[in-house]
């Protein structure tokens, strides 16, 4: 093993301790929000990978049809969903995260970033820097290899 593979090594090891300790920041974010994990996830889906339909979410889930009407009914009644007729197929409706929704989301976000706020404000200036610049290098990484697959 060279040194480059020990390095992605101990760098691997490293990231596992930290989302290991991340784990009671990541539990306390959801039980503060009122939502269950699979409306959650709804509603993630909806933000993140609009338009989609109720039949997308289904697939995606590995949920029935009906486990997911009752998911999507819940949250169109909190008013976090609306559903709205797809462009090309009226009888599809396409789901959509309502502002509301978007800030139940940026609710849960909000906690890991205070956390992560005060971590950062206890590096060093000169740990801070290294960390800025590795985490550049991993984005750039990122980006390269979700382009080589679209």
């Amino acid at each position: 093993m060279d040194e480059r593979e020990r390095d992605a090594d101990a760098v691997e090891a490293t990231l596992v301790r930290i989302q290991d300790l991340f784990t009671d920041v990541r539990v306390d974010a959801l039980v503060a929000s009122e939502l269950t994990l699979q409306q959650l996830k709804v509603l993630m889906l909806a933000v993140y990978r609009a338009p989609l339909s109720a039949h997308d979410v289904a697939g995606t889930l590995g949920v029935s049809a009906a486990t997911v009407s009752g998911l999507v009914g819940r949250l169109v009644d909190h008013g976090l969903l609306r559903q709205e007729p797809a462009p090309d197929d009226r009888r599809v409706r396409h789901l959509r995260a309502t502002e509301a929704g978007e800030g139940a989301l940026d609710q849960v976000a909000r906690l890991q970033v205070q956390h992560r706020r005060e971590l950062l404000v206890r590096l060093s200036d000169a740990e801070l820097a290294a960390l800025r610049l590795g985490l550049a290098g991993i984005e750039r990484a990122a980006r390269e290899v979700r382009d080589r697959r679209s």
